[in-house]
């Protein structure tokens, strides 16, 4: 298995939005991660609950560098998929390639599973149902 690659086939099926950086899709692809973006299909200058609403009717969970989502209160999960939210404080291709693999690498599909999830550079905070469950060091 070359370097880099994850050892073992990831299920995560994630849709990045148009905020997320377009060489950190074509990164992860290059690691075996399933990842669309959202000029894949034509779907940019939208709002965030219609990429909310794309990820659902593509079954995969959105990912994002849109800290917007983080305090969006009426946004509930319960009709929506799951959304991981990359909350670095300079989020350059580089720290957001990184910060991903790390994270991948490291979670699967039922750690996201209705809920949000905010990773920063060092660590992973589940929060569901508006209410922080879990947090852990991103190693």
């Amino acid at each position: 298995m070359p370097p880099g690659m994850p050892s073992k086939k990831s299920h995560l099926q994630l849709y990045a939005d148009e905020c997320f950086p377009v060489p950190s899709v074509t990164y992860l692809k290059s690691l075996g991660f399933s990842i669309v973006h959202a000029f894949d299909y034509k779907y940019v200058q939208k709002s965030d609950r219609l990429h909310l609403k794309k990820s659902r009717s593509l079954h995969r969970i959105l990912i994002t560098i849109d800290r917007d989502f983080l305090y969006y209160e009426q946004v509930s999960l319960k009709d929506h998929p799951e959304v991981i939210v990359i909350s670095a404080g300079s989020p350059t291709t580089t720290t957001v390639n990184e910060i991903c693999k790390k994270l991948l690498n490291n979670i699967g599909e039922t750690f996201v599973n209705a809920s949000m999830v905010k990773v920063t550079t060092n660590k992973i905070i589940k929060i569901k149902d508006q209410k922080k469950v879990s947090e852990k060091i991103l190693g």
